[in-house]
Parts: structure tokens; C-alpha cells; sequence
């Protein structure tokens, strides 16, 4: 009982946590609907698999043969933050209804994909994940046990990014922030530059 609110408590103090997955399904659920949210943080909570993966395969301890492993992963996902972030930057307001989802310029699985790469190239929580399998969860932890571990990960992070979309794309909140898409498009995009440059000069920082 004791490990799991340990495991429970630290899953979700990494959930809940600003970053990437927070700036997308934000983004996503203000400018284009709840639809479009949703589909992010199914993405993103699918993406949490491919890092449950890793942790159930034995990928930390290639890690530890193959150190460029995690380097891999973190220059490709500090490259889609950056090119996340651009892209944001540079978009055009776009005209909306405020009331629905139904103006999506992109369709559900566009969106779907953008949460799942944004979560699976996050190498905070490929370490969060991985960390949690070999410290905490432990290698004599029987397979199923790991397999629902996992499911409770994801689970974790499809409620709380459904709350935030939920939130975000409530008509109040929404038509504020659609009367000032410029404004949100930049804030949102510079945090996602700065992640990505934070992420790509990691190890020149010394962090």
C-alpha cells in the first residue's frame, strides 16, 4: 500500500507539472475546441506508453551501454519544441466559433499526433518514467503489475489533460483568449522555444 501511494503520488506530481504537454493541449483546446484537446491528450497519454516501454524492455539498462541513447531522444524532441514553437509564433489569428469545436482547421488525429510526439520525444519523461520502473516500481515487480502501473500512468495523464481542456476551451475562457490570438500564440510559442533551447543546451549549461 505504501509503494503505491509513493508511485501514485510522485505520477502525479510529474503529471501536473508545466511543460510542453500543458502548452499544446492549452493551445489546442483554446484556439480550435474541446475536440481538438481531447485528441492531444490522448495523444499524450498514448505517448506515455512508448516510454512505459522502454522502462518494461530493459531500456535502462541499454542506456547505461548506450549513453547517445537519451541524447538521441533529447535532440529530436528539443527539435519539435523548437519547431512547435515556430510554427506558433508565426501563425495568423484565425477566424472561429467560439461556441464548438467544429471550426477545426486540422482534423482529431492531427491533433491526436501532436500530443503523442510531443509527449514520447520528452526525454523528462522517458528519465520520469524509466526512474519510476527501476526505483521505485522495481525489476522483480511482476509483469502485469508493471503493464497496469503503466495504464495508471497514462490514465493519469488523459484525466488531468482532459481537465485542462475541459477548462480551456470553456466559451468564457475561450472567447478571451480568441480575442487575442496573436498574443496567446506568441506566449505559447516562446515557452515551447525556450524548452526546446533549454533541452538542446542541456549538457552546455551543465544541468
Amino acid at each position: 500500500m505504501t509503494q503505491a501511494w509513493v508511485i501514485a503520488t510522485i505520477t502525479w506530481l510529474a503529471v501536473i507539472s508545466p511543460g510542453a504537454d500543458f502548452a499544446v493541449v492549452s493551445r489546442n483546446s483554446s484556439l480550435f475546441g474541446q475536440g481538438a484537446g481531447l485528441a492531444s491528450s490522448v495523444g499524450i497519454a498514448s505517448g506515455c506508453f512508448v516510454h512505459v516501454a522502454y522502462a518494461i524492455l530493459g531500456l535502462a539498462l541499454i542506456s547505461q551501454y548506450v549513453p547517445e541513447f537519451f541524447e538521441y531522444v533529447r535532440i529530436v524532441g528539443a527539435g519539435y519544441l523548437l519547431y512547435l514553437g515556430l510554427t506558433m509564433v508565426r501563425s495568423k489569428p484565425i477566424q472561429v466559433n467560439a461556441r464548438d469545436g467544429s471550426d477545426n482547421q486540422l482534423t482529431n488525429w492531427r491533433y491526436f499526433g501532436m500530443g503523442l510526439l510531443t509527449n514520447s520525444l520528452n526525454p523528462k519523461t522517458s528519465l520520469f518514467v524509466i526512474s519510476l520502473y527501476s526505483q521505485v516500481i522495481g525489476p522483480d515487480t511482476s509483469l502485469e503489475a508493471k503493464l497496469l502501473w503503466g495504464a495508471f500512468i497514462a490514465a493519469s495523464h488523459l484525466l488531468w489533460f482532459s481537465a485542462v481542456s475541459m477548462f480551456m476551451s470553456a466559451p468564457a475562457i475561450r472567447m478571451r483568449i480568441l480575442s487575442n490570438q496573436r498574443a496567446f500564440n506568441v506566449g505559447i510559442g516562446l515557452v515551447l522555444l525556450l524548452l526546446g533551447c533549454f533541452l538542446l543546451l542541456k549538457n552546455d549549461l551543465g544541468v
